[in-house]
């Protein structure tokens, strides 16, 4: 098991999180942290496809948000409500009431990006004019929301269960921590500060009971804890947390708002898939940092990720199967067509994932922070840059495909800020490791015991298993280096450094591999990768009698675009049957594709009715050749069927 990360016990509260450079959600020095990300600008992607993503995120999608930002209107509301632009703030409002959140989650990744490459005047220019429409919008009471002026004031904190008033506050306090991280200016982390300040002025012991209805400003105050130092915001994060389901109940105690029960008492995931990831997300964050205080509801976040990954997860870590109101459904219920898997969804899979894996070291998490990445989040983005899914289904007809915005469009920014944060999150360590948690081409720089020690990854993963680990700068006494023993592996990899086999330690789902190291050795690997036909669980009705094909990480797909004579949604495969692995660098910026064959139906006639007697003899079928994509590539080409879940065909081929 990792050792615990060190403390860097008392200090100014301006240096709680060695700011500016700390990383989103570094719990470094919390009692219940395991392990902490590496800093900002200590770790880079280099080259394949997440480096590809991250290209597009800078070059393309946060330009292209900003745009629709300024076109929706939703940064002219904020200008409107600070006096900068002409006009009636509420006659003149655009959009949805909660049009700020897209604003301040593109300036998160904005900042975010603006970390790696901090000579980039265009973005500092744009996040500059952000930061000083934000300072105007601000009332002399801290408040800030561009709906909830002028006449409509008189309705701030009159509905917290609807109108989003937390939850885009949240966002804005996350954007101030991004922004103070990645520059250490604090002219945003002082409007941060008086927001929460006013937050706090209307609710708390004494004052008003209240839960957020769209959790996230949860984690964004453990955020500002960790950015100033200040524990008053650590208090205030866990009375929001533990005033869900508190008594009496402060928004209308329905499951849907997670306000059923208390919240350590709850064992079941339930309601709306986004507010209820986002929440036990921030209830991780309090855990981590308070475990002393908070037994039972660490309790519950362990209970409720059990529920979550055990029983109500795609396949590809898309989370939520209703399209009645963006919810979990019941147990097990992961329809295929119908599946909703928002997009903001497996952000917040991934970020729940990642606060747990720093709080216990188990290679579980960092499994579901691959699943999830290398499917239903990155599948969110169009290889355009420029258009996005909201619902990412596991099977389609043809009609569903990426838009450039949406009414509600908080996807686009929420994936742009993931991404624009992602070489964070590759890398973590604890007193005398550096683990490895997204395999990638990068390069890696961090203070282990006795000093640093710099790598360099080589490796075409996940289209390859091939890994090589080039080692900059060590120090001198001996530290480990952990690498990834996924769960979907049959064994983990064999390493050897400079040709010569070493054995390695099993930690939960890692292999650490401890040593002196000395600069210029190689360390390699290789992780077998062959595909791997899964099946679901007998109660998910949609998946019953189907596979899902995967290959490492990736889950694949059928697509209408590689196929001629026959559609997709009437093919069969066999269970055992063999698929080969090809290389396409042409295709779909370049990717793998597995090939085989199937059974395919004859098309019915357009006159064939719609009922038959079931001893009538079926058409029979035909053998035909099989092309699938990764699932994150589909809908990127012309429009036509797609399906993940495919029917099994009889031993006897029918």
């Amino acid at each position: 098991m990792p050792s615990r990360v060190p403390s860097p016990g008392p200090t100014p509260a301006t240096d709680r999180a060695a700011a500016p450079l700390a990383a989103p959600a570094d719990p470094r020095g919390a009692p219940g942290a395991l392990l902490a990300p590496v800093p900002l600008r200590a770790a880079e992607l280099t080259g394949g496809p997440l480096a590809e993503v991250r290209r597009r995120n800078r070059e393309v999608t946060l330009e292209t948000i900003y745009r629709r930002c300024e076109g929706c209107g939703a940064i002219d509301n904020l200008r409107r409500a600070g006096g900068l632009l002409a006009g009636d703030p509420v006659a003149d409002f655009q959009g949805q009431y909660y049009a700020d959140s897209d604003v301040h989650k593109w300036l998160e990744a904005a900042c975010w990006q603006l970390a790696e490459d901090p000579d980039d005047a265009r973005l500092r220019e744009r996040i500059d004019t952000v930061v000083t429409v934000l300072e105007a919008a601000q009332d002399e009471d801290g408040y800030l929301n561009s709906y909830f002026v002028n006449e409509r004031a008189a309705r701030r904190w009159t509905n917290i269960r609807d109108e989003h008033e937390m939850y885009c506050g949240g966002h804005l306090v996350q954007a101030a921590v991004a922004h103070f991280r990645a520059t250490g200016e604090r002219r945003l982390l002082a409007v941060a500060i008086r927001f929460a300040a006013h937050v706090w002025s209307v609710f708390g012991p004494g004052r008003r009971p209240g839960a957020d209805g769209h959790p996230e400003y949860e984690t964004a105050l453990v955020e500002l804890y960790r950015a100033t130092g200040d524990e008053a915001y650590l208090e205030q994060a866990l009375w929001f947390v533990e005033q869900h389901g508190a008594e009496p109940r402060a928004i209308g105690g329905r499951d849907y708002h997670l306000d059923h029960a208390p919240l350590a008492e709850q064992r079941e995931v339930v309601g709306h898939a986004v507010r209820a990831l986002y929440l036990y997300t921030g209830a991780t964050d309090v855990v981590t940092e308070v475990p002393e205080r908070t037994g039972p509801l660490g309790e519950a976040v362990t209970a409720l990720w059990r529920d979550f990954a055990d029983r109500k997860r795609y396949v590809t870590g898309g989370a939520g199967s209703r399209h009645e109101g963006e919810a979990f459904g019941a147990r097990w219920e992961l329809g295929d067509e119908r599946a909703y898997a928002e997009s903001c969804a497996s952000v917040a899979h991934f970020q729940w994932a990642w606060r747990m894996f720093l709080r216990t070291g188990a290679g579980e998490f960092r499994d579901a922070m691959e699943e999830v990445l290398h499917n239903g989040l990155l599948s969110g983005i169009g290889l355009d840059g420029e258009e996005f899914f909201y619902v990412n289904p596991l099977a389609d007809n043809g009609g569903h495909r990426r838009s450039p915005w949406f009414g509600t469009a908080c996807c686009p920014p929420n994936l742009a800020r993931l991404v624009a944060s992602l070489p964070s999150y590759a890398f973590a360590t604890d007193a005398d490791t550096l683990w490895t948690l997204l395999l990638a081409e990068g390069r890696v720089r961090a203070e282990v015991a006795g000093g640093t020690l710099e790598l360099a990854v080589s490796t075409a993963y996940p289209w390859e298993g091939a890994v090589s680990i080039e080692v900059v700068n060590a120090p001198e006494g001996a530290c480990g280096i952990a690498l990834p023993a996924p769960g979907w592996a049959s064994a983990p990899a064999g390493w050897a450094v400079d040709g010569a086999e070493v054995e390695g330690e099993a930690a939960d789902g890692f292999t650490v591999l401890r040593r002196v190291w000395r600069a210029g050795e190689v360390l390699t690997g290789t992780y077998p990768l062959p595909v791997r036909p899964l099946a679901a669980h007998p109660w998910v009705r949609a998946a019953r009698g189907r596979i899902a094909l995967t290959r490492g990480p990736l889950v694949f797909c059928l697509e209408q675009a590689d196929h001629e004579g026959f559609d997709v949604r009437d093919v069969a495969v066999r269970s055992d049957g063999a698929w080969e692995v090809e290389p396409r660098p042409e295709l779909l910026g370049g990717t793998v594709v597995l090939r085989g064959t199937g059974l395919a139906r004859p098309a019915p006639a357009p006159d064939a009715p719609l009922y038959r007697p079931a001893d009538e003899p079926e058409p029979a079928a035909e053998r035909v050749a099989l092309t699938a994509v990764p699932y994150r590539l589909w809908a990127n080409r012309e429009a036509g069927p797609m399906q993940v879940w495919l029917p099994v065909a009889s031993a006897d081929g029918a």
